[in-house]
């Protein structure tokens, strides 16, 4: 997917969130707005920029005393880069740094980039790489949330908005959900594993995802959605479709505003 290259082809969504990783604890900044749009295939260069921390803690996490100045530096980077083409799209920190990620078209190089970094990085000796990454791993990869995480998110969004419409979320409704699969014998599989939990009216077909040929699983189960529900039918369900390279695209429900 193409876009001028000086600026963002999406609204900014960023929200930060907490993990745990093999090498220690993270904290990760993504903007969630550049999801439908990864991967662009005008900007197939990913950057990324290494601020070692002042004063970590002793966990290599930032320090609530440093994090003005981190933020201030990062989003200064951000701007002077930006009419170069290159899109920030989130931060990790751990072990004692703050990496700030970025992609842009694989015109600009290095020489380029390190003197308007320089110019702006404050007290920070930041380090730059470049790297071709036309996938956007990093980002759908190193920055995403976990799939339990991001329904989680999403999940909180939903039971917000039937909340506001005044739904009854205790009051047990038929609730959709939708699957996707790369080959029709793991939807099957899948499938199998659904209907032992309870979950009926499959229906599969083969659609197109992004230029790719995917096999569409729809199923239902009466269930209520108040969080602590929907939550839980997410990490039932997650845990199946991960076992078969499922992905999960969420579920939906009539609005429920009377008692039966």
């Amino acid at each position: 997917m193409s876009a001028p290259s000086s600026s963002k082809p999406w609204n900014e969504a960023f929200e930060d969130y907490f993990r745990w990783s093999t090498t220690g604890p993270q904290t990760v900044g993504i903007d969630l707005g550049a999801s439908p749009h990864a991967p662009m295939a005008s900007h197939p260069v990913l950057w990324r920029l290494t601020l070692p921390l002042k004063n970590p803690m002793s966990n290599g996490l930032r320090d609530s005393d440093e994090k003005d100045a981190v933020f201030a530096v990062q989003d200064a980077l951000a701007a002077c880069l930006r009419p170069l083409g290159l899109l920030m799209v989130g931060h990790l920190v751990e072990q004692g740094a703050q990496v700030v990620y970025l992609y842009g078209p694989k015109s600009v190089s290095v020489e380029q980039v390190l003197p308007l970094v320089q110019a702006h990085q404050g007290a920070y000796d930041v380090g730059v790489a470049r790297t071709r990454d036309a996938r956007w791993t990093a980002y759908l990869r190193t920055l995403f949330p976990a799939p339990l995480q991001y329904q989680v998110r999403l999940n909180r969004q939903r039971v917000a908005l039937l909340r506001t419409e005044g739904d009854l979320l205790e009051v047990p409704r038929d609730v959709a959900h939708r699957a996707h699969f790369p080959w029709e014998r793991q939807a099957e599989v899948a499938e199998a594993w659904l209907r032992d939990q309870g979950f009926e009216g499959f229906e599969r077909q083969p659609v197109a995802v992004s230029g790719m040929l995917m096999w569409r699983l729809d199923f239902h189960r009466v269930d209520t959605v108040d969080e602590a529900r929907v939550d839980e039918v997410s990490e039932e369900i997650l845990g199946i479709l991960e076992s078969h390279e499922g992905t999960y695209d969420g579920w939906g429900c009539l609005l429920v505003t009377e008692l039966p």
